[in-house]
């Protein structure tokens, strides 16, 4: 687990809200102090935004003799937004005389909102110990301006970090959390000096306090690296320690990360446990063995997890492995995966494999992929990170959205084939016969254990704080429409979409019986090529996953689905063609055509978004113009 302090911005008002007379140009102490007294005139709260004319101001201040005095007496000023006009002044003051710190103390007791950083700008364990006091009784740490203060304070808050993590007086459920996170996001050498006095804490701590303190030593990173003999030991003589210490080392990038994930694959292979490994770099590479072996797995998302994390292991063994899932039948972001990772290993060996790839594969991003390999090795050079390093699950993801930006298609040469209205029903044209297939589902969410019953007015509720602590999963029971039906022999094929609340493909049997064969967002079932088949997926925030699922009849009367084919995203539309191929457009991406024996093409597009109207009305009514043409073509 780690800790992650977001960046703190200043946030901008509207330039109209500026005074006309006012301007960033003073020539003297004095001469700002004028300005920033008619600044101060605005009617607004100056303790949470500041608009540029200002901080432009406030930053030629900076710039003349005797300028944090100024500001500094400027805190006490009956005005209050004169007040925090100048606390803003001092937040960006490099240094500030120690001389200065109760007033600065006086201030922030005042309720300054930009005032905390001064004291990370104070050189003295005193203003540091005041940082770390008011970061723990502070809203809406860690991502504040006190635990900006903590940050500047740096080693010198280090002391105070510690002792408050060893709990002496009191702790509440956040104060290991939000130390954590400010520590985390220190610079090296501040972590460092922490490591050997949060171990000390957990070795004679209760095993409750033992746990959190153990989270923050993993949030060290590499700087906690000296820690590991002793975490090592404190594992054998606590043994009930042992996943909380394992976690620890993983952090601190310790010789045993490797093996660590290796025993958690064995025991229990996810695809989220693939991404951690993944983030650790060349210090997993002892679990390459392992991962290499869940390339074969049965779920088509660990497989693609396993590829995607050799790559970032650095784990070279696997480069025959990885080349045979270049040409995947099933799963194209599998041969995408395969074709990066083998880039990032520099496989020479795999370089005719990827060649071949590079020139005949079937999907333009797959080809795109082999190509950047194919430079990698020869150059001899390291990828790119496309996001910033605190954000490598969107790095490790990238796979769900290897389309990359393409035009949305409006129109594709592939004509539809239109299906027996008695045999399929859409909620557009039989809502009233979907209503009659109506079925039962448990729509499941998560959120705090307690929430404001239904007749409480939402105008007197809070803010509900949702914590590890209070969260739990809330489960009601619906009465679904589907929103599409297929008939057969049986009964009829039914399938929901709630969006991010979830969907369902569901059996109902003209004998009354239903079974739920798939708990999945279901955008369309077809007749295809002597099988029933269910495109589904879904396309939320920053993930899209997209299938073509088999639904299957047994011996026994009972239903099944599993995985054909894996989509590069969540579909968006699909239409059996004239020439009897299955055609699927994904989210953000073009159309793929899928053959009755599945091998699989890119669709023809005729027609794509206009993307130089910039009127979104216009672009929807352009596309409910060609979505009515297709129409009639088909008919």
């Amino acid at each position: 687990m780690r800790w992650t302090i977001g960046c703190l911005v200043l946030l901008l008002v509207p330039a109209h809200a500026v005074e006309p007379q006012a301007s960033a140009a003073c020539g003297s102490v004095d001469a700002c102090v004028q300005q920033l007294r008619l600044l101060a005139k605005q009617d607004r709260d100056f303790g949470s935004s500041m608009a540029p004319a200002e901080s432009r101001l406030l930053k030629a201040m900076r710039l003349q003799p005797g300028a944090t005095g100024a500001l500094v007496q400027l805190l006490e000023d009956p005005d209050e937004n004169v007040a925090n006009l100048a606390a803003a002044g001092l937040r960006d003051v490099k240094v500030i005389d120690p001389v200065y710190f109760p007033q600065i103390v006086r201030g922030l007791d005042r309720g300054l909102g930009w005032l905390a950083p001064a004291l990370g700008r104070i050189d003295t364990s005193e203003a540091a110990d005041e940082a770390v006091a008011r970061l723990l009784v502070s809203e809406d740490a860690p991502a504040n301006q006190e635990a900006y203060a903590a940050r500047l304070s740096g080693r010198r808050a280090v002391p105070a970090i510690v002792a408050h993590a060893a709990c002496r007086r009191s702790c509440d459920e956040k104060t290991h959390w939000i130390l954590g996170a400010v520590l985390a996001d220190m610079d090296p050498e501040a972590r460092r000096d922490a490591a050997s006095g949060l171990l000390d804490i957990a070795v004679v701590a209760a095993e409750p306090l033992a746990r959190k303190v153990l989270g923050m030593i993993d949030g060290l990173g590499e700087a906690g690296a000296v820690l590991e003999p002793g975490l090592t030991e404190l594992a054998q003589q606590r043994p009930s320690l042992q996943p909380h210490v394992d976690m620890a080392l993983v952090g601190i990038r310790s010789s045993r990360t490797g093996a660590i994930f290796a025993r958690r694959l064995q025991d229990q292979p996810h695809v989220l446990t693939l991404r951690d490994l993944a983030e650790t770099g060349s210090a997993g590479f002892a679990a390459g063995d392992v991962v290499t072996g869940l390339l074969d797995h049965g779920d088509a998302e660990i497989r693609v997890a396993a590829a995607r994390a050799l790559g970032f292991i650095g784990y070279a063994p696997a480069a025959a492995a990885l080349a045979g899932k270049l040409d995947d039948p099933i799963d194209a972001r599998l041969s995408w995966v395969a074709a990066e990772s083998l880039g990032r290993l520099r496989a020479s060996s795999a370089m005719p494999a990827l060649e071949r790839i590079a020139a005949s594969h079937w999907y333009t991003p797959v080809r795109e992929a082999a190509g950047s390999a194919l430079r990698h090795i020869r150059e001899g050079t390291a990828y790119r990170l496309k996001f910033h390093e605190k954000n490598f699950p969107l790095e490790f993801f990238a796979y769900q959205h290897i389309q990359g930006e393409r035009a949305a298609c409006l129109k594709y040469a592939e004509r539809e084939q239109r299906e027996p209205a008695d045999r399929k029903l859409y909620a557009r044209t039989a809502q009233a016969a979907l209503s009659r297939l109506s079925y039962a589902t448990t729509v499941v969410s998560f959120g705090p254990a307690e929430s404001p019953g239904d007749n409480v007015d939402q105008k007197d509720v809070g803010v509900i704080r949702v914590t590890p602590d209070n969260m739990v999963e809330h489960r009601r029971t619906v009465s679904q429409t589907p929103s599409v039906a297929l008939r057969t022999e049986q009964g009829w094929l039914v399938g929901g979409d709630r969006g991010e609340w979830g969907g369902e493909l569901v059996f109902i049997g003209d004998d009354g019986r239903r079974q739920t064969l798939l708990e999945q967002n279901v955008e369309d079932i077809y007749a295809f090529g002597g099988r029933y088949v269910a495109t589904v997926g879904l396309a939320h925030m920053l993930s899209s996953d997209g299938e073509v699922v088999e639904i299957s009849l047994l011996p026994d009367g009972a239903w099944r689905a599993d995985t054909w084919r894996v989509l590069p995203g969540a579909p968006s539309m699909s239409y059996l063609t004239r020439q009897g191929e299955l055609l699927v457009a994904t989210v953000g991406g073009t159309g793929l055509v899928v053959s009755p024996d599945g091998r699989m093409r890119e669709a023809v597009c005729t027609r794509t978004y206009d993307t130089s109207r910039a009127d979104r009305a216009t672009r929807e009514a352009q596309a409910a113009a060609d979505e009515a043409a297709r129409e009639g073509a088909s008919e």
